[in-house]
């Protein structure tokens, strides 16, 4: 990563971390520039406005999750990856709750923007595919793998959510899910 975008990603983490404590209403260019440790010209210079600024704080939570999903599966196989991507979100529900916050925080965001919206509509599509795609590989006699991966994605929000609040902690949510896979593919 370039200086510029190494800059604007420590700026996108401060807005995270202040949402993560402050919650969405304290995000403000001002705000933002004091937890970067920059001016608030300086964030001004890479997003115009307040709502570009927390556009791009979603986009940058996507991709880090990504990247953490892709690090963690490494070669493993398309069960084990399968049950990364399921499970990935409950875990950090137990050991971050903050950052599984965030991620919420802007799911009510996306209710009122479209922007943000489209973009966990479409990040949450594309995981709905790559769950399509692994359990292909896992039981290829499946008789509806549209249906069975809309099914554990279903599973798996609700469980984030039940370790989110406490109902449940990380390790029933996991159990939940590879109960229902194992299910699936005995």
């Amino acid at each position: 990563m370039d200086e510029r975008g190494a800059k604007r990603a420590e700026i996108l983490d401060a807005v995270l971390r202040v949402i993560a404590v402050q919650g969405m209403a304290a995000v403000s260019v001002r705000v933002v520039a004091a937890e970067a440790g920059v001016s608030a010209g300086r964030v001004q210079h890479y997003f115009a406005t307040k709502t570009d600024l927390v556009r791009a704080a979603a986009a940058h939570l996507i991709d880090v999750a990504e990247r953490v999903h892709v690090a963690a599966a490494g070669s493993a196989d398309a069960r084990a990856k399968l049950l990364d991507l399921l499970c990935q979100p409950i875990r950090q529900a137990g050991t971050s709750r903050e950052g599984v916050g965030v991620f919420y925080a802007f799911v009510t965001a996306g209710i009122g923007d479209p922007v943000i919206g489209d973009l966990l509509a479409e990040t949450k599509a594309g995981a709905l595919r790559e769950i399509t795609r692994l359990l292909g590989e896992v039981a290829p006699g499946l008789p509806d793998p549209d249906a069975e991966a809309q099914t554990l994605l279903c599973l798996s929000d609700g469980a984030t959510q039940n370790v989110l609040v406490g109902a449940i902690t990380p390790e029933a949510g996991a159990s939940c899910l590879e109960r229902t896979l194992d299910r699936l593919v005995p």
